[in-house]
């Protein structure tokens, strides 16, 4: 029966590992014939019933927390510690949390003599494929804490990215929202009460307030049917009946518009190009550095390309021709595509093309927050503008008659 341990070995040096034994209090005794004061002994196959358990109630990490992870374990390993070291430090470090609880999950399956990657690849959701196949790399080349660093800084990076986008695009939200509060509430409780004035009057109304009375009446009964329908798809939701891809859906919304749509798709294409970049740079084949860099794709068109791109690569066709077969259309994309693969170094290629992209979201966002908040605000204005006014038409002509 295997035991993994935890013993002091002298004053100030700790050691851990896996020993066989008949039973517990045999591995105790064992451990102290080697000259360890033992700290914590605990069957192997118990350890790997509370981890299964730990895991099944762990979230996939976020950036931050996985950005986090990486560059604590790669810097420990920098530093001359082994990976149950560092992965001991971290989980001291981050007791209580996610990250912590995770790491010591990851120490007692290493030290039970699991690759750090396929420890990673039992955890369920918690590492993207992507992670988990940079560590593969690394451990197989030797040089994990570089790839680890690598990861922490792609994911860092990626986390900017995606908060830069959502700041561009909070600010007109918030400003869209206030102004269609302020209107249902004009149309839905204004316009009502005013209606019942005016009736009262006897007077005729102006063909635009007739049209803003007719319309809140209708907006209402639109509603309660929205809000009916809301509340339907909350409870189905919550029980678990209902499947929604939301994010799916509302980032196919968003490259419908305009102009988020074009700051959206390269959004995309830096975080791809980057990823492509990270995987190819560390010895993954492109078939499957496409597949992975694919699933972290969240527009459906794009995703659609590149799953279709990628089983054209496998049938031996060029990765430039089948970006252009499957009808992408970014030129320098594939203009550098196309340079990597003459130079023989698309990992290169696509890191240049991920700074590019990211150049280009950066001007993006700048010019975005430059114009929407004029532009947003003059929109609301003149609505709720409009509203007013065509209300206020009948006291005016009242009182232009009763003078």
């Amino acid at each position: 029966m295997q035991f993994t341990y935890r013993a002091k070995q002298g004053k100030q040096t700790e050691a851990s590992g896996v020993i066989e034994a008949i039973d517990l209090a045999g591995a105790v005794t064992h451990l102290k014939r080697m000259g360890l004061y033992p700290l914590e002994v605990v069957p192997l196959e118990l350890k790997k019933g509370i981890s299964a358990e730990a895991i099944s109630q762990q979230r996939p990490l976020s950036r931050i927390l996985l950005a986090l992870w990486t560059r604590t374990v790669g810097q420990g390993l920098e530093a001359g510690l082994s990976l149950t070291q560092a992965l001991h430090l971290l989980a001291e470090q981050e007791q209580g949390r996610p990250t912590g609880e995770i790491a010591k999950i990851l120490e007692e399956r290493v030290t039970a003599g699991m690759s750090l990657a396929d420890a990673m690849g039992e955890m369920g959701r918690v590492f993207s494929p992507v992670a988990i196949s940079l560590v593969k790399a690394g451990e197989t080349s030797g040089a994990l804490e570089q790839v680890l660093q690598a990861l922490a800084q792609q994911v860092e990076a990626e986390a900017e990215l995606i908060a830069k986008v959502r700041g561009a695009l909070i600010y007109p939200f918030f400003v869209l929202t206030v102004g269609v509060g302020t209107v249902v509430v004009l149309v839905c409780v204004v316009v009502p009460k005013l209606a019942v004035l005016f009736a009262e009057t006897g007077q005729p109304l102006p063909w635009a307030t007739r049209l803003m009375i007719t319309s809140g009446r209708g907006l209402v009964a639109c509603l309660g049917v929205a809000f009916t329908g809301l509340l339907i798809g909350f409870f189905a939701l919550r029980r678990g009946r209902v499947n929604l891809p939301m994010a799916q859906w509302g980032m196919n919304f968003l490259s419908h518009l305009p102009w988020f749509g074009r700051l959206v798709a390269h959004a995309e294409i830096a975080r791809l190009a980057s990823t492509l970049s990270l995987l190819l740079g560390h010895g993954l084949p492109l078939p499957e550095a496409m597949r992975l860099g694919a699933a972290t794709v969240a527009q459906p068109a794009f995703k659609l390309q590149l799953q279709q791109s990628q089983r054209h690569v496998v049938e031996g066709v060029s990765l430039s021709a089948s970006l252009r077969r499957v009808g992408l259309k970014e030129p320098y994309l594939l203009t550098m595509v196309a340079m990597g693969e003459a130079q023989g170094d698309l990992a290169r290629a696509f890191q240049q093309a991920g700074t590019r992209y990211h150049q280009e979201v950066d001007r993006g966002i700048k010019v975005l927050s430059t114009l929407i908040e004029p532009v947003m605000i003059l929109v609301v204005g003149l609505i709720v503008g409009g509203i007013v006014f065509s209300m206020l038409l009948p006291i005016f002509q009242i009182n232009f008659t009763v003078g």
